[in-house]
């Protein structure tokens, strides 16, 4: 009698674990979940050409290399990493707008290695630089900036994230 009494709930909790476990393992990895992205953009050092996820676009100059600092016009990196640029003839300003901050850069003289961030001044490293009416900044700086994985390998600078 007492067997028949146990048997119900103890069927009832056999039946309840596995689906525990799967519940319990979901959301616990990046694997797991389709909302994440991972955004991947590609320079190759000798060419126009640059590749995000794969697909080829084109950008109206190649990398630059100046005292010893690689460089990508701010516009292509920005607008892949959904981020929204301006610039502004009279004062020589470039703006960037990734949605959460509003950054201010200059290429002209001392303030070349000076931005602000939402009307707060930082230093730079490596000057941003103006090339054939782009405003050019170092690819480390952007990526350490905005959290983006960034690899070198044979001339090909790969920049990742994922969102």
């Amino acid at each position: 009698m007492k067997m028949r009494k146990l048997l119900a709930p103890v069927l009832g909790l056999s039946l309840m674990l596995p689906a525990a476990g799967a519940f319990a393992a979901e959301g616990t990895s990046a694997d797991y979940n389709p909302e994440l992205q991972t955004r991947a953009i590609q320079f190759n050092m000798d060419s126009k050409m640059y590749m995000v996820n794969g697909m080829s676009m084109m950008m109206p100059m190649k990398p630059v290399v100046y005292m010893g600092t690689t460089y990508v016009p701010l516009r292509y990196l920005a607008a892949n990493a959904n981020m929204k640029t301006w610039y502004d003839p009279m004062t020589s300003t470039t703006w960037l707008d990734t949605g959460l901050a509003r950054y201010e850069f200059w290429t002209k003289g001392a303030n070349a290695k000076v931005y602000k961030v939402d009307n707060m001044r930082k230093a730079l490293n490596d000057p941003i630089i103006s090339m054939n009416g782009h405003t050019l900044v170092p690819v480390r700086w952007f990526a350490d900036n905005f959290e983006w994985n960034m690899m070198y390998s044979n001339g090909m600078i790969t920049l990742s994230k994922t969102y």
